[in-house]
């Protein structure tokens, strides 16, 4: 896990983001989860959309540039093909 956060620590430190977007990037989940995903070859599912602001550090930006699959939660769903039944009774 540690060589995995190493690698999207310096992917993320050579792409001249902010100091404050790197700073909030490291502090939170998203640096985390994107380790475990490279260590487990997941692919990561996220609402998150690419963005090309030095601002915030966004999770498909760095899957894309540590090639790591990404998708949105409704792909995602498709995907699984997963069917969502309601049961009539409990409207009523």
């Amino acid at each position: 896990m540690m060589e995995k956060l190493q690698v999207v620590s310096r992917w993320a430190t050579s792409k001249g983001y902010k100091n404050e977007a790197l700073r909030k990037f490291f502090r939170g989940a998203d640096y985390y989860l994107i380790a475990y995903a490279l260590v487990h070859d997941y692919i990561v599912v996220t609402h998150e959309v690419y963005s090309r602001n030095n601002k915030s550090i966004k999770i498909p930006n760095v899957c894309e540039g540590l090639r790591l699959r990404c998708m949105n939660p409704y792909k995602m769903l498709r995907q699984e093909k997963v069917r969502l039944i309601l049961d009539r009774t409990s409207l009523l």
